[in-house]
């Protein structure tokens, strides 16, 4: 019998790789299936192809439509989900261990046999396009999507995941269908399944239900590389605020820098206590929105520092997150503050881990992103061994001269 911290990963009959652990007491199971296939992939003309048929893979199989299929797993007291991002899709099932079995017949012939019903394509798509749109009201968004555009340049990471107004109405049914059939198979496949339920039992429901997955190509990973560039954008647009975003390019997930780089943001911009939020908020009173984020990627991703401000304070705020940044480089590393990012990290990924399905998720994702499912068990211990010297030499390794600034400001 697997213990509670037993993980076992396995490949199925049908190819298909099998994340497994036993989690107690409670009679709950949480199935995360992961497809090695993100937004990243979709052809340059139909950008958003991938987004949709994640969006319609729930709304109809060939023998029921959206509305039996809610009405089943609901009385069996579950839920099924489906979501997508630039490096993978993922399809969930939650169900209590008594209707186990009916709720995964359900979810396999979702993940099989779904209809993709052209009323419910027009629907999502309308909703995609008004999605586009009230993006532009957003400077939030508006400041990523450019610092993301002049960033990754000609890779695909450029792109939103949900694609152009254009590129939407250029999809269609048949597209959604063959990009399906493309992909959608055990090679492309990682399933994690959590809970009080035995291996056994899991293999006997995908043998049931899953073993005649078609046999697909497994999704290609090979995009331009992305080097680092200087450059400074302004740009004037519709809003009463203004607003300051940096871009420095970090490592991808499966780099051994990337715990290094977790406490490097969590100690420059994550929280009241870190730098950024204390220099520029709380003693200049300069925004009313600081902070720093860590896009997490399965290649080259983002170290990310913005501030939303007024118009009148965009000169300060540069001059002063320059000093930010310069005393990063020549001044000694804060232990206290040092010491606090380290703990908040450790705190957030607990309190993250409590439910079943976040730590099948965590198991997916790592697996999914390069580091493999047993980092799940190693990632604390590697954010405990950060030193403030690793930090220094994350800060002059990738906190360089060479990045992007984008300034969003008023019109009038």
């Amino acid at each position: 019998m697997a213990s509670a911290d037993e993980i076992t990963k396995l490949q199925l009959d049908n190819g298909m790789t099998l994340i497994y652990k036993k989690i107690e007491p409670l009679p709950i199971v949480s199935v995360q299936l992961f497809l090695k296939l993100g937004s990243v992939s979709d052809p340059a003309d139909k950008l958003g192809l991938t987004n949709l048929m994640q969006m319609l893979i729930t709304k109809g199989t060939a023998s029921k439509n959206d509305e039996q299929i809610s009405k089943e797993i609901e009385a069996l007291g579950g839920s099924i989900g489906a979501s997508e991002t630039e490096d993978y899709c993922e399809t969930s099932l939650n169900i209590t261990k008594k209707y186990f079995n009916k709720a995964f017949e359900i979810f396999a012939d979702i993940i099989q046999n779904p209809s993709f019903p052209e009323n419910e394509l027009q629907k999502e798509k309308t909703n995609v396009i008004a999605g586009i749109k009230s993006r532009q009201d957003h400077i939030f968004d508006v400041t990523l999507d450019l610092l993301r555009e002049t960033v990754y340049q000609k890779h695909p990471y450029a792109n939103t995941t949900f694609g152009t107004e254009e590129t939407i109405k250029k999809i269609t049914r048949d597209d959604i269908v063959a990009w399906h059939k493309k992909h959608y198979g055990p090679r492309n496949m990682v399933m994690v399944v959590t809970g009080n339920i035995s291996l056994g039992e899991i293999k006997k429901v995908v043998k049931k239900y899953l073993n005649n997955l078609p046999a697909v190509e497994s999704v290609k990973y090979d995009f331009p590389a992305v080097t680092q560039t200087q450059k400074s954008l302004i740009e004037k647009k519709k809003f009463e605020q203004a607003y300051l975003m940096y871009g420095f390019l970090a490592p991808e997930v499966s780099n051994e820098d990337f715990p290094k780089i977790k406490v490097l943001n969590t100690y420059l911009g994550g929280g009241m206590s870190s730098i950024l939020f204390q220099e520029l908020r709380e003693k200049a009173g300069l925004g009313y929105e600081v902070s720093s984020f860590y896009q997490s990627k399965k290649d080259k991703s983002m170290l990310v520092i913005y501030i939303g401000l007024d118009k009148t304070s965009l000169e300060t705020a540069k001059a002063k997150v320059d000093m930010v940044l310069s005393d990063l480089k020549t001044k000694p590393i804060d232990v206290n503050r040092f010491n606090d990012a380290k703990k908040y990290i450790k705190g957030i990924s607990v309190l993250d881990h409590q439910t079943g399905a976040r730590q099948g998720w965590y198991l997916g994702w790592w697996e999914i992103t390069g580091k493999g499912y047993q980092y799940d068990k190693k990632y604390l211990s590697e954010i405990e061994q950060v030193t403030p010297a690793d930090i220094k030499n994350m800060i002059n390794k990738y906190l360089t001269d060479k990045f992007v600034q984008i300034q969003i400001i008023p019109e009038k």
